[in-house]
């Protein structure tokens, strides 16, 4: 029985180490693909770079009541004079921006859930999974900096859509939601740059050199046997 889970052991071993190699790539890939979706949809909120949104019509239109008459009747005739001159209809509608318009329609990309998770998988992949890899420092950094991006930009573009009123108030109340989520995975990422564990052991792993392996089986931030 000891020979056979040496066996399998010696099996798992392998193909453990491969999986702790590509989690830096991997972490950085997801943090790539936030920064894109960040960054394109920056361009659209300030109309950038050519990148358009389909913003939702807030023209609106002032009519007046008329009385229907009957098919075939002639309307009755008016008093012979001149007539007073028309009173004014009531107050206009204010003029929406178009940056208002545009921060309506963009405000959910910012606050996306594929926004909101992939940086905080790349931060577990690089700490929670093995270790600590080479540049986890690095890693942790650029998911704080994508999701600080993130949540200052969807903070603002929801300030700009309340001005438009092209969306009802329980959007807003779904959308703040949302952006609490955003900033609660900028705080989980917060803690973990700044823990004391994580700040003691990244000089020690950066000063390590190639005994990278050495320090990855030993007692670590995040490993858990």
């Amino acid at each position: 029985m000891d020979d056979q889970q040496r066996d399998e052991t010696s099996e798992t071993a392998p193909a453990w180490d491969t999986v702790r190699r590509v989690r830096e790539p991997v972490a950085w890939a997801l943090l790539a693909l936030t920064a894109i979706i960040v960054l394109v949809s920056a361009c659209q909120l300030f109309n950038l770079a050519g990148a358009k949104i389909p913003v939702p019509s807030a023209v609106a239109t002032v009519s007046r009541a008329a009385s229907p008459v009957p098919a075939g009747s002639s309307p009755a005739p008016g008093p012979v004079g001149p007539l007073p001159a028309p009173g004014p209809v009531g107050p206009l509608p204010a003029p929406v921006s178009a940056f208002a318009l545009r921060a309506s329609a963009v405000a959910p990309q910012f606050i996306d859930a594929a926004v909101q998770a992939m940086p905080v998988i790349a931060v577990i992949l690089v700490v929670f999974c093995g270790g600590l890899t080479e540049r986890a420092r690095q890693v942790i950094q650029s998911a704080a900096v994508v999701l600080a991006a993130a949540f200052l930009l969807g903070l603002i573009s929801l300030e700009s859509a309340a001005g438009s009123h092209t969306r009802p108030g329980t959007w807003f109340i779904l959308e703040s939601a949302g952006l609490a989520i955003t900033a609660t995975a900028l705080i989980f990422t917060g803690a973990v740059m700044w823990s004391q564990q994580f700040r003691l052991l990244a000089p020690r792993f950066q000063g390590s050199g190639d005994d990278d392996e050495d320090f990855e089986d030993g007692p670590d931030f995040g490993a858990h046997d």
